[in-house]
């Protein structure tokens, strides 16, 4: 009974629409739980009459923000702003992101997504938002990514800097960025020709 119950449960909340919609005249994100249902995500201060969905759905821009799920994208320009990766890579004239944390020291002009969780720039090669210190410059366009374990390797895990930083304090400087969060796919694996790699650490 409890398995006929689950299947209609699945059955009702793929039939609604989840995403961006209006809702009183007011733009809202709208996703289902199978716990409590429903669940509103009201966008304050959103600019209803230049609001525009991207071609990437959970991503939205107006004249001022762009928005992740109903959340802003602190600094993302919208003028600029355009989604690269189902991953949630996308850049603007001034960043790299990866949902709504910024591509650290990332450059958004060379900036391109290799495969999650790798990406990287003329200079540097990145594992989510973070920067492989053990990449050097001339090994950046040497650098590909494996992803030995297929099942894993598209894990994303969004941790607190101050965890983070608890964890690996060779990063301590990345306090000095005013961000909160890192992005990591501590699961991928990448290699250059004389180094291998599990997430942003070099294993050999």
């Amino acid at each position: 009974m409890r398995f006929l119950g689950t299947l209609l449960l699945c059955t009702l909340l793929s039939a609604c629409s989840t995403g961006y919609q209006k809702e009183n005249g007011a733009w809202v994100w709208v996703d289902y739980n199978e716990n409590v249902g429903k669940r509103v995500t009201w966008i304050p201060d959103a600019d209803a009459t230049s609001f525009r969905v991207l071609d990437n759905k959970n991503f939205a821009a107006d004249r001022q923000r762009v928005y992740l799920q109903g959340k802003p994208i602190p600094d993302a320009d919208p003028a600029t702003f355009e989604v690269l990766h189902k991953m949630g890579y996308a850049r603007d004239k001034n960043h790299a992101y990866l949902d709504c944390e910024r591509v650290l020291f990332a450059d958004p002009g060379t900036f391109r997504v290799l495969d999650f969780p790798y990406a990287r720039d003329a200079r540097r090669v990145f594992c989510g938002t973070l920067p492989i210190p053990d990449v050097e410059s001339g090994e950046v366009e040497t650098f590909r990514a494996t992803n030995t374990d297929k099942l894993m390797s598209g894990t994303k895990s969004t941790i607190l800097l101050s965890h983070f930083i608890e964890l690996n304090p060779e990063f301590h400087g990345l306090d000095t960025l005013g961000i909160q969060f890192v992005i990591l796919g501590e699961w991928g694996t990448g290699e250059t020709p004389t180094k291998k790699f599990k997430g942003f650490k070099m294993i050999e």
